[in-house]
């Protein structure tokens, strides 16, 4: 029963990343899954907050390095315009002190970017809940 309503559940993704190959790739990734959606692309913080208050994505992946606005700033953001969208962290910069500025900014996950497909699936199912 627990997987007949898993499948149910379609899980709605923002996707933000100021380079275009890495949002292409997670894209044909997520494709591959049929309880993720994803229902729009972000290349700057800001235009993932304009994104996330029209389409209220269930998660929003996000890189930190952008410009202008960068992603744990736009985590903390979303957390006001958006406080039902989960915000996972995507990124190069594993250190703990980028992880603690994005946990305070309220990422409810960070995933390093050179890390597993399954590893990230899992996070972002489980950020979904």
């Amino acid at each position: 029963m627990e997987e007949q309503s898993r499948e149910d559940i379609m899980i709605r993704l923002l996707l933000v990343d100021d380079q275009p190959a890495v949002r292409r790739g997670l894209r044909v990734r997520f494709q591959l899954e049929p309880d993720l959606q994803v229902v729009g692309e972000a290349s700057t913080g800001r235009e993932a907050l304009t994104l996330a208050q029209t389409l209220s994505p269930d998660v929003v992946l996000m890189d930190i390095e952008m410009p202008g606005m960068d992603g744990i700033e736009a985590a903390a953001a979303l957390g006001m315009v958006v406080p039902q969208s989960a915000v996972v962290i995507l990124s190069i910069h594993t250190d703990r002190q980028t992880r603690m500025r994005a946990q305070v900014a309220g990422a409810v996950a960070f995933v390093e970017k050179g890390g597993t497909s399954d590893t990230l699936l899992a996070i972002i199912r489980q950020a979904a809940r």
